[in-house]
């Protein structure tokens, strides 16, 4: 296996011996420790090695293991970011000199919001007198720039059209086990809501609502993180389907993760979810000029869900638009009618009191309900109107980021990566419209589960534009003036061979 960065043997020795001595001291202080450090020792000098194989690690730990509490299974570690933060700045240091990955608009739109979201945490803390004494404090500040990493290192680590592939195959396999957690909390397996209590930390395993109403939720605390990841994960797979992406799987194994995928999300029952996915595959359908196909396949899904989901569902269905004890039946559904309550009634009168600056991580005596249940509230109470703004500038970016992808592919005919800049990039820009709206409803992007597998998608989609495929002459194989925007030439020679 050849290194791609270009690691002298005595770096590779002082880090070997740095990392072990670390492992060593973990170990006297707890073995548990020890093991963990000696682990993520191996797996920083496999990634050093060859950086591909740390961004298999990212893609199948960090999007299943985003909803688990900090302290599992290591004390005191969130699995995901530490992952995360430690991977991609080592994937990041690999990337050639004789290249630069340039930013593109979203890139930039993603930093701007998440240095936004710490200044104006910061800011607010000193104004509001609020204490920000230690890494706990300063934790939720700086949170949202994993995801700016990992969007980042996919981008830098997977440089061949079969890397891409991989990690794919790597996003969608992993999945597998979270599939399982659903079907066997619907058989009311006990153990298996104790072991998800313990991983996430979860309470609504045990509330009446649930015990009333079972609702998947997967590795996450709650069912609504888990209907966000899945439904990435659907529309991403059904492009890939549809636009014959090349994924490292065989076609039928592929078609059947997918259906697991599917049934998984029916079993969460979250509407919004559900109902974006529908319009997501139509559109999807539509760009691929299979539209009749598409509707085939539609109508196909209804008689399934029919016959597999279709009581269950109903009973959903009844839970929204039902009456309760003291309630009659509305045609908006209850929990919206819930949400519009609390925001008339707590977050909007502190929104009016503080528009230009918000709240930071701070709620004011007023707001008794904790959880804001809309992304847009989260922003404008974070920051006010103008951290809200710079939210909309990057769903409007990721929205061009995708269709840039897919002009780009199109103009690109002879490139290995062309089914990919275009079935993704189509996926991209149907998923932002998608995303914009059911984060009306529900804070997915700053929660575990829709973040994580939206950037890996991004990630590969600006990798098969920043690493085109290189001729024998070490030159890329599509003509000159078509070369991806986030690649470019150094002006001392060509671009050097990828492996």
């Amino acid at each position: 296996m050849r290194a791609e960065w270009p690691l002298t043997t005595p770096v590779l020795v002082t880090v070997s011996l740095a990392l072990a001595g670390i492992a060593g001291g973990a170990a006297a202080y707890r073995p548990l420790y020890g093991l963990a450090a000696l682990l993520g020792a191996l797996l920083l000098i496999a990634v050093l090695l060859y950086p591909a194989f740390g961004i298999y690690a990212m893609v199948a730990v960090v999007p299943i293991t985003s909803g688990f509490q900090k302290g599992f299974p290591i004390h005191g570690v969130n699995i995901s970011e530490a992952l995360t933060g430690v991977i991609s700045v080592v994937v990041l240091l690999t990337v050639p000199r004789s290249t630069r990955l340039t930013w593109r608009v979203f890139d930039w739109s993603l930093l701007v919001l998440c240095s936004g979201w710490l200044i104006f945490g910061l800011l607010d803390a000193h104004q509001l007198g609020t204490p920000l004494d230690g890494l706990s404090a300063l934790d939720p500040l700086v949170g949202p720039f994993q995801f700016l990493l990992l969007l980042r290192a996919v981008s830098a680590g997977v440089r061949t059209p079969a890397q891409r592939a991989r990690a794919l195959a790597v996003l969608f396999v992993a999945s597998v086990p979270t599939d399982l957690l659903a079907y066997l909390q619907q058989a009311r397996v006990g153990a298996v809501n104790r072991l998800i209590t313990r991983m996430t930390g979860s309470t609504i395993l045990q509330s009446s609502e649930y015990h009333f109403f079972r609702r998947a939720t997967g590795p996450f605390n709650h069912w609504t993180p888990f209907a966000g990841y899945l439904m990435i994960l659907l529309l991403v797979g059904l492009a890939c389907l549809l636009f014959e992406v090349p994924v490292a799987l065989p076609r039928r194994l592929f078609g059947a993760l997918l259906l697991m995928t599917a049934v998984s999300l029916i079993l969460t029952a979250e509407l919004s979810a559900l109902v974006g996915s529908i319009a997501g595959a139509v559109a999807l359908g539509v760009l691929a000029g299979r539209g009749r196909e598409a509707l085939r396949w539609l109508l196909l899904a209804v008689v399934v869900v029919g016959a597999v989901g279709g009581e269950y569902l109903a009973k959903r269905l009844g839970t929204e638009f039902g009456s309760s004890a003291g309630t009659t039946k509305s045609l908006i559904p209850q929990t919206i009618a819930y949400r519009l309550q609390i925001w008339t009634d707590q977050y909007l009168p502190a929104i009016r009191l503080r528009p230009l600056l918000g709240w930071g991580q701070a709620l004011p005596s007023f707001v008794s309900w904790p959880f804001t249940e809309s992304q847009y509230v989260t922003y404008a109470m974070a920051g006010g109107i103008p951290l809200l703004l710079l939210f909309l500038a990057e769903l409007i970016a990721l929205f061009l980021h995708g269709r840039s992808s897919v002009a780009l592919g199109r103009r690109w005919p002879d490139s290995p990566d062309r089914a990919t800049l275009v079935g993704l990039g189509s996926a991209v820009a149907v998923l932002a419209p998608i995303v914009a709206v059911v984060c009306l409803i529900f804070p997915y992007l700053t929660s575990g589960g829709l973040p994580d597998p939206l950037m890996i998608t991004v990630g590969v989609l600006s990798a098969a534009a920043y690493w085109p495929a290189l001729g024998p002459a070490g030159q890329p194989l599509a003509r000159r003036g078509d070369l991806a925007p986030g690649l470019k030439e150094r002006r001392q020679g060509p671009l050097p061979r990828v492996s």
